[in-house]
């Protein structure tokens, strides 16, 4: 009954999450204890779920602001350890010259300002963690779109690996959870704050729980 349960929760999960979300879009699966920055010009955009897909070609080289560690972020990002972040980043050090960055969920992007589209010319900023073993992938946890709004895309704790911080410092941290053109220089542009869930087996039941 138990191996029916698994499996029945294993499908379930595939088919609300997608495959790609399973293969390596997980938090887990990126290096969360070096966060970095990068700007760039968007080159391709694959816009759908599980991730929306956006390819970016980078800024060369990708300069740190000053300014990055006392800008301001969506306060829900602030609570989950984002400024803490923000103080351990570091500029891209390539050597790609072009990289994925995995958004979040569709609907999560609507919720959190980001109704509308990255398109293919727009210039962006982001902080986030390249991928363990696709050093071309890159999971953002705050995109800054051109316009000045900064969209976060995280909402929980990061997992507490390879001694990544999983709270702002200021706060004491929390316990991580599981979480189902051309190039050249570009500028920094301000930013402006704008403003699916867990699948458990217990007794021999899946249990899916939406987070928000």
């Amino acid at each position: 009954m138990r191996h029916v349960a698994l499996a029945a929760a294993l499908a379930v999960l595939t088919l609300w999450t997608g495959p790609a979300a399973l293969a390596h879009h997980g938090w887990e699966e990126f290096q969360t204890s070096r966060p970095l920055y990068l700007s760039g010009t968007v080159a391709q955009v694959r816009w759908g779920n599980p991730h929306p897909e956006v390819r970016v070609r980078l800024a060369a080289p990708v300069t740190l602001p000053g300014s990055l560690a006392t800008r301001p972020i969506p306060r829900e990002l602030e609570e989950i350890g984002g400024r803490d972040v923000l103080r351990r980043t570091t500029a891209h050090p390539g050597p790609a010259t072009e990289v994925t960055l995995i958004l979040a969920p569709l609907e999560r992007l609507s919720a959190w300002g980001m109704p509308d589209r990255v398109r293919p010319g727009e210039r962006i900023e982001a902080v986030g963690y390249p991928h363990r073993e696709e050093e071309t992938e890159f999971r953002p946890e705050l995109l800054v779109r051109q316009d000045g709004r900064a969209i976060r895309q995280r909402s929980v704790p990061l997992p507490a690996t390879d001694g990544a911080t999983t709270g702002d410092s200021t706060t004491g941290g929390s316990a991580p959870r599981p979480d189902a053109s051309s190039g050249g220089a570009v500028s920094p542009v301000p930013w402006i704050v704008g403003g699916l869930g867990v699948l458990a087996v217990a007794g021999g039941a899946a249990y899916l729980v939406r987070r928000g």
